[in-house]
């Protein structure tokens, strides 16, 4: 039923953020993707599926710290010039 969609970032993309209040969180490396699925019932008993790509992420200056975030998060980011892809593989 759905589309299987290419992330659009690649693994081992490095990021940088352009905080000045997060030095230890300068650079960032994407270490992996996946996809969330989830389900959301609506009140006339319909069932809607939602997918959301998601990103694993490596914070390089504070001790290897990994996280998750949407792609739609790291877009935010890159558009509001608060994060830059400093990298890319390949």
């Amino acid at each position: 039923m759905f589309l299987k969609r290419k992330p659009k970032y690649k693994t081992g993309t490095l990021l940088k953020y352009k905080y000045g209040s997060y030095p230890q969180r300068e650079q960032v490396m994407i270490v992996g993707t996946y996809v969330a699925m989830g389900q959301i019932a609506t009140h006339e008993g319909l069932i809607v599926e939602n997918e959301v790509r998601m990103y694993d992420l490596m914070y390089l200056g504070d001790g290897g710290r990994k996280e998750s975030q949407t792609e739609r998060w790291l877009d935010m980011l890159i558009r509001q010039s608060k994060m830059e892809i400093a990298a890319t593989p390949d």
